[in-house]
Order: structure tokens, then sequence, then C-alpha cells
């Protein structure tokens, strides 16, 4: 689930950047977004933007969530874990000094993602396999400058410009069953007297 929801938002991504002729100049290809902290992203000049998960928690809001019945009705499944992942994106668009127009690259390549998870706040992540979709709200995660530095301090890199968001909520099925079936009749207390007054 973890890798499923960091390859659909670099396809939501490549997609909106892919038919932008001006930014496309900058991210060449799908696999120019990279999921390499950037660190590792500014070794290989090739790769342009780095699409981080720094940080997985738990959705306490969706912990005491019911216990999902199966189709059938004979068992309950645990209830899922519910994650937020957190992502810093930093650009890399910017790899020579030959650039004559006076701009930032990484700036306008920044600006392109912010208007592209605004206008994606809610990403379908569907698995064809057995015809489940999950919505996932991508969110802005204000950061402050001191918590993007300790970020920044870990990787023991200079700062650079960057931005995070948080996906709320995916979803971890549980590996274990409860052989609990589910109550498919119920009878008062009255019913049952008569029952065993009948035997």
């Amino acid at each position: 689930m973890v890798a499923a929801v960091s390859d659909v938002l670099r396809r939501v991504l490549w997609e909106e950047i892919s038919v932008d002729p001006e930014v496309r100049q900058l991210v060449p290809s799908e696999q120019d977004i990279v999921f390499t902290n950037p660190k590792e992203t500014a070794q290989n000049s090739s790769n342009r933007l780095s699409l981080w998960l720094y940080q997985i928690s738990e959705n306490e809001f969706m912990k005491n969530s019911p216990m999902p019945r199966s189709a059938s009705g004979d068992h309950q499944n645990f209830t899922p874990l519910s994650l937020n992942l957190c992502y810093l994106i930093t650009p890399f668009a910017s790899h020579s000094d030959n650039n004559m127009s006076g701009r930032d690259e990484n700036h306008l390549l920044l600006g392109k993602i912010l208007q592209v998870f605004h206008d994606n706040a809610i990403v379908v992540l569907r698995d064809l396999n057995i015809d489940v979709a999950e919505e996932l709200r991508v969110i802005y995660k204000r950061l402050t400058l001191e918590e993007l530095t300790r970020i920044w301090e870990a990787l023991q890199e200079p700062y650079r410009l960057s931005i995070c968001y948080q996906i709320q909520v995916s979803y971890i099925d549980s590996g274990r069953v409860s052989a609990t079936a589910r109550i498919v009749e119920r009878a008062s207390g009255d019913e049952l007297a008569a029952s065993g007054a009948q035997s």
C-alpha cells in the first residue's frame, strides 16, 4: 500500500507535467521523479524531482473504526492500520549555470507541483485485482523553518527549498481474522423461553 501511494502520486504529477511544454523541459520523463531522499537524488544529475517519504504516522481518528465484515458474513477482519504519509518534495531542475532566462527553474517546478496537488486534492487509488478504490487526501503540510531545518540536518545536507505534503488516509489491511460470525438473527428473551417450552 505504501509503495502504491508513492506510485500514484508520481503518476499524478507526471500526467500534469507531461502536458505542460514549459515544465516538461525541466522534467523530461516520469523516471526523473524519484523516491530517494534529496541527498541521494543530488548525486545523480539526471534526477529532477525528489518525492521522498520521510515520515509515517498512525491516523488516530480512524483507530477505533469498526471491524469490517467479510462478504460471506462468516468472519470479521480486524480493523486495518490507518496511516498518514508525509512527503518532502524537492526540485533539482537547475543543474547548470547556463540558464540565461534570469529565473529560477526550481521555483517554476515548485509552482507546478503546488498547482497539481491543489487541483488533485483527492486522489483515487484503485486496485483492479479486487475491484477496490480508496480515496487519498493530499494536504499541504505547513512546516516551520525549524522543522524543515531538522530534516536537512538529519540528511547532513545544506538546506534546499522544498515543500511537504501529507497523504491521508492509507489503509494497511490486518492479516488477522476473527472467527466470530456476523449476527443475522436476534431473538428476545420471551421468544427464547417459548422455544424452550416447546422443546
